[in-house]
């Protein structure tokens, strides 16, 4: 009950003191939206960098067979997809060009990739089946290019001393990264044959180095140059750096904001204390205790601090949201209770001088 009076009786004397109440009111509603504003589109701009870098194109780890050694087996491809910093592994041969087998030679081509591993890692299936040993699949532009109606037929190599086709079971669109296989076909690796390349999705580029040292001990290349590497390393070396500088410059302004608005706070909330002294003091006189004066103090600030963030914060989410830099919603949250916590620590020192000051020399009259 004691509680409930002292929140009521808070709420009135904030309602009293207009002056006050508004201009915390307006520090607070300033610090919020000055932050979301300024820190806010850092967070958003950091989190659309990590989002671009950490998208599947940006964590792709490539193996070559330099030298066409048979280092890269079906086995090797398998282990790798096992390990823990792998999301995806696929191994490929070198491309091939087809044709239309009902056409012939001299027919318009296309490339062909050979995978081992889940199709369904490179492409997604949009009509018939997954292929077989022997079989393939083809995209829309495929189809065009080699003058099928449907994912139906067989297409051939296109090549006069090779003879080797395959049948065609369905289509195809491919997923990210592999978006280099939407102009051909794939078909399935022959079972035991050695693979010209692995790819490996990682599940974070952070984990690049450790993948790499990982693939290439599985593989054991007998020289260095024996293998050709493209690899996300450098990339993520730069994710961190980037992405390190932002979140430090946005640390650095955020304690700005928020102290410089906690320190106008405190000055307003010591004016006001100074002009209710003897109110304050009569209350002592009367028996409140001085736990009851700073509880007064400080929720007498809390009211116009809590309106204050409620307006910052919408005034701070139209701002960013013009400006195409929306922050995330636990940064939006944080920015708000960090506002109102540096509202009510700036109340304390005010309240402790209120509370500390002797009522009899405070009610003395002249």
């Amino acid at each position: 009950m004691k509680i409930l009076l002292m929140l009521r009786e808070a709420l009135a004397t904030a309602w009293a003191a207009k002056v006050p109440s508004t201009l915390v009111t307006f520090l607070v509603a300033t610090m919020c939206a000055a932050t979301l504003a300024t820190v806010g589109r850092t967070a958003a701009a950091e989190e659309q960098l990590l989002s671009r870098l950490d998208s599947a194109g940006s964590r792709v780890l490539v193996v070559s067979d330099a030298r066409g050694d048979e280092l890269i087996s079906p086995t090797i491809v398998d282990q790798t997809a096992g390990l823990s910093t792998t999301e995806r592994a696929i191994g490929t041969i070198i491309p091939v060009d087809v044709v239309n087998g009902a056409v012939g030679q001299g027919a318009t081509r296309v490339p062909a990739w050979g995978v081992h591993g889940d199709l369904a890692d490179v492409a997604t299936l949009t009509s018939g089946r997954w292929p077989g040993p022997g079989e393939a699949i083809v995209t829309e532009t495929a189809m065009d290019r080699l003058g099928m109606q449907a994912p139906v037929g067989w297409v051939a190599q296109a090549s006069t001393t090779v003879v080797d086709d395959w049948a065609v079971v369905g289509s195809y669109t491919p997923r990210e990264p592999f978006s280099d296989y939407g102009t051909g076909v794939l078909y399935v690796s022959p079972q035991g044959r050695a693979l010209d390349s692995l790819h490996v999705v990682l599940t974070d580029a952070r984990a690049a180095q450790a993948a790499q040292g990982q693939v290439l001990r599985l593989i054991d290349p007998p020289t260095p140059d024996s293998l050709t590497i493209i690899s996300p390393v450098s990339l993520a070396q730069l994710q961190e750096q980037v992405t390190g500088d932002l979140a430090g410059f946005g640390r650095t302004l955020l304690l700005a904001v928020l102290g410089g608005g906690a320190l106008l706070t405190a000055i307003v909330v010591l004016a006001d204390v100074l002009v209710r002294s003897k109110d304050l003091g009569r209350r002592r006189a009367l028996g409140a205790t001085r736990g009851t004066i700073i509880s007064l103090v400080t929720l007498r600030t809390l009211g116009p601090a809590l309106l204050g963030a409620a307006l910052g914060t919408g005034l701070g989410i139209y701002l960013t949201h013009r400006l195409d830099a929306t922050p995330p919603w636990q940064f939006t949250t944080g920015t708000a209770t960090l506002a109102l916590l540096a509202a009510l620590a700036a109340a304390i020192p005010p309240a402790l001088y209120a509370a500390t000051r002797d009522p009899v020399r405070v009610l003395r009259t002249p």
